[in-house]
């Protein structure tokens, strides 16, 4: 059961939910908000936006933290994550923007102490983003993004900010050259990933390089792209057959559309390379359709299918576990973040239905296999849990969650949710606990 001061804690997200009609009037265009004058303030050849975003969220969870699964443990998080940016337009093609980010969290067990490099619920005041684009350079067809940025692209399976975290996980010191044309949009890209750093500036990267070509093809019946990332690692790695460099070459497409009352989206991406003496190959699939029915609700049906390979064989000299690129994990996978797009196979059923204009429930059940039994569980942060033989099964466990989002103003959303984890044969069979897990949250987001 929560304690006094979890419920207390909840008690402030609420309340300001309730206090919304004072955060935020809705107005017929904008012009009635308070936050009116932050917006197309004319500085020099060009005008000024203000934004800000404020989000709190309460989390409690049983047998799982955002560090390991199987803590035989309940904790709380609240966390708070504060967004301000400065988007200054020269003119509808060229502007420059500059976000600040703010992350904390209180009531946890867990201490910032406990993740000695980057905190994924605390980061100081820092720069997230700080970039200068320009699209259609003199009226043509090139344009580019030089700065800090998120890369973000279709659903964020493959290039996605993961901004559910209160941190996030992916943003670049990058530069992106586009070449805008009437059939297709072209991105050429080149990236160094930003390590969060709890205290200081964050002015250190990952040690590897991204490039990447990203296309957009128009006027299609269905939005269609295809892609090529390189993440070329700076350190040496250690493969299955001895030390080197490593090269990991992933190229795919992904489509997404509608036809009528049914709606799909689906990506495949086929990864090749070098990981240290080792060959890399692997395989990463999405695939799902779901039906809109005509009633007054509007229901949704729909199945999914998540697919990414596992290393069959750890002896061989070859490297078969799909990596997921630089791509979200939530909520693809499940909300309680159990899995990552490595070693994978998740059989999604989801129904949704929308009671009102600004309500939103969701229900979505997933059955979580190991793509390959002889290779490991693969979770969120990159943390593993290793299967020390096949007879350990393939079987993760299944996972059931439920959403409700609720827009209470244009400017204000409560989102609150439970899961439950099933945990299956391989977690009962691998050491550490094997026991079921819960984890619920309702948040607050504030933003214009």
């Amino acid at each position: 059961m929560m304690q006094a001061r979890h419920l207390a804690a909840l008690a402030v997200v609420l309340a300001a939910a309730l206090a919304s009609p004072v955060l935020a009037q809705d107005g017929a265009d904008g012009a009635g908000e308070w936050f009116a004058p932050l917006k197309g303030i004319p500085i020099g050849p060009g005008t000024l936006d203000v934004g800000l975003n404020v989000r709190v969220r309460l989390e409690h969870s049983d047998n799982t933290t955002i560090k390991t699964y199987g803590t035989e443990a309940q904790d709380d998080v609240l966390a708070l994550r504060t967004q301000l940016g400065f988007d200054y337009h020269v003119s509808a093609d060229a502007h420059v923007y500059v976000l600040f980010q703010d992350s904390r969290f209180w009531l946890s067990d867990l201490e910032r102490e406990d993740f000695p490099a980057s905190c994924p619920y605390y980061d100081q005041f820092d720069v997230r983003q700080a970039y200068v684009a320009w699209r259609h350079v003199g009226g043509s067809v090139f344009g580019f993004t030089l700065g800090r940025q998120a890369i973000s692209y279709a659903d964020k399976r493959v290039f996605g900010p993961s901004g559910w975290g209160n941190v996030g996980k992916y943003w670049w010191d990058a530069a992106k050259v586009t070449v805008d044309t009437e059939p297709v949009q072209v991105d050429v890209l080149y990236g160094m990933r930003v390590v969060s750093e709890q205290t200081g500036f964050n002015d250190t990267h990952d040690p590897y390089d991204m490039y990447a070509v990203y296309a957009q093809f128009k006027g299609l019946p269905c939005k269609l792209d295809a892609f090529y990332a390189l993440r070329d690692e700076d350190d040496e790695v250690e493969g299955e057959s001895g030390p080197g460099d490593a090269q990991r070459h992933t190229l795919g497409v992904y489509a997404d559309g509608t036809s009528g009352a049914w709606d799909y989206r689906g990506t495949l991406a086929v990864q090749v390379g070098s990981y240290g003496e080792d060959d890399i190959e692997a395989l990463g699939a999405n695939a799902r359709v779901g039906y809109t029915f005509d009633s007054p609700w509007k229901p949704r049906a729909g199945i999914e299918f998540n697919y990414a390979s596992g290393d069959d064989d750890p002896d061989d000299g070859t490297n078969g576990t799909f990596d997921g690129v630089f791509g979200a994990v939530p909520p693809f996978y499940g909300r309680m973040n159990l899995v990552s797009w490595s070693n994978l196979e998740d059989y999604q059923l989801s129904f949704s239905v929308k009671p009102a204009k600004t309500v939103t429930v969701a229900l979505d059940h997933h059955i979580l296999r190991l793509a390959s039994a002889e290779d490991n569980w693969y979770w969120c942060n990159n943390t593993v849990r290793r299967a020390p033989t096949e007879d350990s099964g393939d079987e993760l466990g299944q996972e059931t969650d439920l959403t409700v989002k609720y827009a209470i103003t244009e400017n204000l959303e409560l989102f609150a949710g439970y899961a439950h984890f099933f945990a299956g044969t391989f977690v009962e069979r691998t050491p550490g606990n094997g026991d079921d897990a819960d984890w619920a949250f309702v948040q607050l987001t504030y933003s214009f």
